[in-house]
């Protein structure tokens, strides 16, 4: 899916792609082992969740480690990003890529942020139109 595909899904409120949903979560990872991980973008230890040896899968993927690893991806946006008129679309893209400081020095902003920014002010009014024309309202 392209960007402006992913932009018109989110004037529609149906994000096409986990970088921009608001909460991380459906992203997981198996390995061959059975081992299951929070995210693709995160097989490391501390985000493993368990194996399918061990666990139904449904435990894995419900349970309150999986909860609270998709719930960071909220609580953790900088006030820069909280305040961002563009946030509804972007919800700060992939914690993985939040590598900068905001203008005021905040660390955990998304390196990707000011192109994000430039793209979804840029194609809002056509997005909106695109949307508007496939829900017929």
């Amino acid at each position: 899916m392209t960007t402006c595909g992913v932009a018109v899904g989110e004037h529609l409120g149906q994000p096409g792609l986990c970088v921009f949903e608001e909460t991380c979560s459906d992203a997981l990872a198996l390995e061959h082992t059975g081992d299951v991980y929070s995210c693709d973008h995160y097989v490391e230890p501390e985000h493993r969740l368990g194996s399918l040896h061990e666990l139904p899968l449904a435990a894995m993927v419900d349970g309150q480690r999986q909860r609270a690893f998709g719930e960071a991806k909220r609580t953790t946006l900088p006030r820069q990003c909280r305040e961002c008129e563009v946030r509804w679309l972007c919800n700060g893209g992939c914690p993985k890529d939040r590598v900068a400081t905001t203008s005021d020095g905040e660390a955990g902003l998304n390196h990707l942020c000011d192109g994000y920014y430039a793209f979804f002010t840029h194609t809002a009014p056509v997005m909106r139109m695109m949307a508007r024309s496939i829900s017929g309202r």
